[in-house]
């Protein structure tokens, strides 16, 4: 009996535990957590920033020549320029209501858009897939 108890418990909290892993959740709060153009445009300028960083140290220690290093300091530095200028474009944005509901307007349009249908095996996958669940072919949404 108290190895019955005990299995049934166990099981309970297993449940409980798993349940959150199972559940689907396509509200508009969870698609408030998606990430943003800004959001993204940030972290890229992270990793430009890093990289820099990474390509300084390098040189300092000697392992890339002179000219290996102003080619590749120029493209990163290139690159880092217009990740900042985008990052500007949005964020002087006189109107940011307006980009909010713009936003907003186009997270609901995605949630209401209905099933995409697999090209190759035509199987139905929720907006939220890349690929398809059925056959793995990637979708076009």
């Amino acid at each position: 009996m108290l190895y019955l108890f005990c299995g049934l418990l166990s099981g309970a909290v297993l449940a409980a535990i798993c349940r959150p892993l199972f559940r689907k959740d396509d509200t508009l709060e969870s698609a408030v957590i998606e990430e943003t153009e800004w959001d993204l445009l940030q972290r890229k300028k992270e990793v430009v920033l890093g990289n820099i960083q990474d390509l300084d140290f390098e040189y300092k220690c000697g392992k890339l020549s002179d000219e290996d290093y102003r080619k590749i300091r120029g493209e990163m530095s290139a690159e880092a320029a217009l990740v900042f200028q985008q990052i500007d474009e949005i964020e002087s944005s006189k109107d940011l209501d307006a980009l909010i509901r713009r936003e907003i307007s186009a997270r609901k349009n995605k949630a209401v858009a209905g099933p995409v249908v697999c090209p190759a095996c035509g199987s139905k996958n929720p907006t939220t897939n890349k690929f398809c669940a059925e056959c793995g072919v990637k979708l076009k949404h």
